[in-house]
């Protein structure tokens, strides 16, 4: 049996945000009888004001104060912090001294010794060593400074530099943040997204479906996830004008554009568009089986370059043809997907998935996908963790 830690998770998303690796993987932590202190994104003072729901989350939590949300795990949320840590070193500083006093503060009474620090922010380098942690680790899940320039770019390379040489692990989710990492440190580990496999494999094809899908006709063409400054709407728009026929669905949150915003204003004015918004994580196995062909329509950025979608082994766990841009981590699939890189290939590509006769490939991906649930991945944070420790 593997030992039992205490774990200090400072996370950049708060627990009841859209669930990615961070929840996925801390709440599993807490299943196998790890203690987990999951502290909430750091927000500044600038994020209250710009935005509404950012601010009035915060206030609910910090209202609530240390919270225990399930089994082992409990969530912590930070007070605001000074504006400009990623231009500037000492507030950088400042920001850190304060996350530190605060987190011990509010820990204080659950008797933890010798944690593991496990962190998912670039500056948060002046925190190893603060808690008599017996490990730390950084689950890089972002090139953070992928999409940005000058002083910017140059403080948080600065600040990550200094995290990535002091901390003992480092898990790289897509293969350049990988081989990036690894070439300054050297205990640097591959650990790409998961799939919450029992409850995205379980659905049949004839599962009952919400009332607003009755209504959709097919085929469907669908993408779920964030709707926001990653995707291509120019993209989206092409193929809504070019296949009036098709039904175009669109589940998760627009955050953080606002609602007035042009290029969703644009989309939402095809009436072969649905824009259903945020639903439950629960219902979204239903609504993946729904659709006819799942896509992953990122702008072909630096970002996306760096990008381990998470949507990507779901949409495997049910089995449906996906078309993709030209990722990385989808060219890795290339055999059981269709990539495309222009609007032209993306209409071509949808109408190829859609005749798609191979029922092999529907297996296949099952089979990828069961080859990264939450569950083998968490085993193999797990080993190497014991490894280090030995």
């Amino acid at each position: 049996m593997n030992r039992l830690f205490d774990f200090l998770c400072f996370s950049t998303t708060d627990w009841d945000e859209i669930w990615g690796s961070r929840q996925q993987i801390m709440s599993r932590l807490g299943k196998r009888g790890h203690r987990v202190f999951f502290i909430e994104r750091p927000a500044g003072i600038e994020h209250l004001l710009r935005y509404p729901k950012i601010r009035k989350n915060k206030i609910k939590r910090w209202q609530e104060g240390i919270l225990n949300i399930s089994e082992n795990v409990w969530i912590v949320s930070l007070p605001p912090l000074f504006p400009g840590r990623y231009y500037s070193k000492n507030v950088n500083e400042i920001n850190q001294k304060i996350t530190w006093i605060n987190v011990n503060k509010q820990l204080t009474g659950f008797k933890i010794e010798s944690p593991l620090l496990w962190i998912y922010n670039p500056e948060q380098s002046p925190l190893i060593g603060k808690f008599n942690e017996q490990l730390s680790i950084y689950h890089c899940i972002d090139e953070f400074t992928a999409g940005t320039t000058g002083r910017k770019q140059r403080i948080i390379t600065q600040l990550e530099k200094e995290l990535i040489s002091h901390v003992d692990i480092i898990f790289a989710n897509s293969s350049p943040t990988y081989q990036n990492k690894k070439a300054i440190n050297c205990n640097t580990y591959r650990l790409a997204s998961g799939v919450d496999y029992e409850q995205f494999s379980s659905l049949s094809e004839v599962n009952e479906i919400t009332q607003e899908f009755t209504r959709i006709s097919h085929p469907r063409i669908g993408y779920v996830g964030h709707l926001n400054e990653r995707i291509d709407f120019q993209l989206l728009q092409f193929l809504a004008a070019q296949r009036t026929d098709w039904s175009f669905i669109f589940i998760g949150s627009t955050f953080p554009l606002p609602p007035n915003n042009e290029s969703i204003k644009r989309l939402n004015s095809f009436s072969n568009c649905y824009l259903l918004g945020e639903k439950p994580y629960s219902q979204i196995p239903a609504i993946i089986s729904a659709l006819d062909v799942c896509l992953l329509p990122f702008v072909q950025d630096e970002r996306a370059f760096y990008r381990s979608p998470l949507k990507l082994y779901e949409y495997f766990a049910v089995g449906k043809p996906i078309v993709s841009s030209l990722l990385p981590e989808s060219q890795e699939f290339s055999d059981v997907l269709y990539l495309a890189d222009s609007p032209e290939s993306f209409l071509n590509q949808i109408e190829t998935a859609l005749s798609e006769f191979d029922g092999s490939l529907k297996e296949q991906r099952r089979v990828i996908a069961r080859q990264n649930s939450w569950e083998i991945k968490i085993d193999f944070i797990e080993n190497i963790i014991n490894t280090h420790l030995k």
